[in-house]
């Protein structure tokens, strides 16, 4: 059962509104004295609803408990961009996986070049649905899309620890220890080679995760995957 958002309005009561209630009074088949689990940013609640119509529901808060991270690191992904479905899939494993910022990226390989303002708010969703799932405590943020070179200026100098996905490296992703480390995973087909020595000169470790190629997608999810624990 997913963990819904509310707005905590006092002490013991609590209320759902927007999309969510069309899904707790539909699908779901929730009705007036049952429990239904909710959050808001950092606390879980069971709830008991008190009661419900198509705009909001309302409910009695009956426990409550502290939320977790997935583990203690902090992970930052610079996921160049590819196909948009696949983009889909991944914003909401690496969110499970504990990430937390996701920078995309377009490289020069990148075969998506470019998202509106729409895509952006279906991946906040994406997010958001994700988090209701896995019960993490804090929330991924989604930063604005950037060329790797604006990327690399404005962005990689803020993580402590930089890492870029190579198969040709001999250092593994898990030899770093790092609390907070960002990893840098380029399209299908890889970085260009201009692009690679631009991404050197940043400062950036090349990693690999492994001797066979993955596809970027498979790569990123691996990454956050290790490194958040």
């Amino acid at each position: 059962m997913p963990r819904f958002f509310a707005q905590i309005t006092s002490d013991n009561r609590a209320v759902i509104t927007g999309r969510d209630v069309r899904h707790i009074m539909g699908p779901l088949r929730k009705k007036i004295g049952e429990e239904l689990l909710i959050r808001d940013q950092e606390t879980g609640y069971t709830g008991r609803i008190v009661s419900m119509n198509a705009r909001e529901i309302s409910l009695e808060i009956l426990l409550s408990r502290e939320l977790s991270e997935r583990g203690s690191r902090l992970v930052h992904l610079g996921m160049s961009l590819i196909d948009l479905k696949d983009m889909d899939d991944l914003i909401r494993e690496v969110t499970e996986l504990g990430v937390a910022e996701l920078h995309p990226v377009i490289a020069r390989r990148s075969n998506v070049r470019d998202i509106g303002e729409k895509r952006l708010q279906r991946w906040r969703q994406i997010v958001s649905e994700a988090m209701k799932q896995c019960e993490r405590k804090s929330t991924p943020i989604i930063r604005e899309v950037l060329s790797l070179d604006d990327f690399l200026a404005k962005t990689a100098p803020s993580w402590p620890c930089r890492l870029a996905a190579s198969l040709e490296s001999e250092v593994s992703i898990q030899d770093c220890k790092a609390v907070e480390t960002g990893i840098l995973i380029g399209p299908e087909g890889g970085f260009a080679p201009e692009e690679t020595e631009k991404i050197s000169a940043s400062g950036f470790t090349p990693v690999h995760m492994g001797k066979t190629v993955l596809r970027a997608y498979t790569a990123a999810v691996t990454a956050v995957g290790v490194l958040a624990m």
